[in-house]
């Protein structure tokens, strides 16, 4: 869906409650949203490869979701186009059947877990304010819902028990697009679908360095 409004002023609404520790009002933006968007990619986006999906409030105080090639994301470069999506934030929460014990459905019900939910958060001095995900595995032109997960922390920098990653279903193939990897010690596990930013690499192959986020400098 096309915005009809510059999604700067949303990402600006975001990014200062954002900023805030401890950051209460998205503490209870999201116990009163559900947990997934819908992302469907045309060709142009496909083929851009690295998306940033910012995170965006509303004049209604709604989460929203604002998509941009990641090339596009320069300072001082207009974003505003009607080619360029923005998803909005269910207004439910949705829970999946987990009889087969899956992981990533697990992660899923650990977002939609209030008490956990804002345990994490309550750790949280900065809240992401971008999700940046990679486009092989999308499907253009299927609907793609992307769940909002807690999944277990790996980051010894980072002080918490959860981190916050997205599981995302192409709802005409019933498919998960989370990718199975095995580390060096033999353990199977899920590769990350999306990297939250902040906090940024500044890596010299980094794809999350802050001079990437071209919005956020602009802020």
């Amino acid at each position: 869906m096309a915005g009809s409004t510059d999604p700067i002023i949303g990402i600006e609404n975001w990014s200062a409650l954002a900023k805030d520790a401890p950051i209460d009002g998205i503490i209870s933006l999201f116990q009163n949203s559900g947990n997934s968007f819908s992302l469907t990619l045309d060709e142009t986006l496909k083929q851009s490869k690295i998306l940033h999906v910012y995170f965006m409030l509303d004049s209604a105080g709604k989460i929203e979701f604002f998509v941009i090639p990641a090339a596009s994301d320069v300072k001082g470069k207009s974003v505003f186009s009607s080619n360029l999506p923005i998803s909005q934030l269910g207004a439910s929460k949705t829970t999946i059947n987990n009889d087969n014990n899956n992981e990533l459905i697990t992660w899923i019900d650990n977002w939609c877990n209030q008490t956990l939910r804002d345990a994490w958060l309550m750790k949280v001095t900065q809240a992401a304010q971008v999700l940046v995900i990679h486009t092989s595995d999308f499907t253009v032109n299927d609907n793609h819902e992307c769940y909002l997960a807690l999944k277990p922390n790996t980051n010894p920098n980072i002080n918490n028990q959860y981190a916050l990653d997205l599981v995302v279903q192409n709802t005409s193939t019933g498919n998960y697009l989370n990718a199975m990897v095995q580390s060096p010690e033999g353990t199977i596990g899920y590769a990350d679908m999306a990297r939250p930013v902040p906090p940024y690499d500044n890596g010299v192959n980094s794809d999350t360095a802050e001079s990437d986020f071209g919005i956020l400098e602009s802020l």
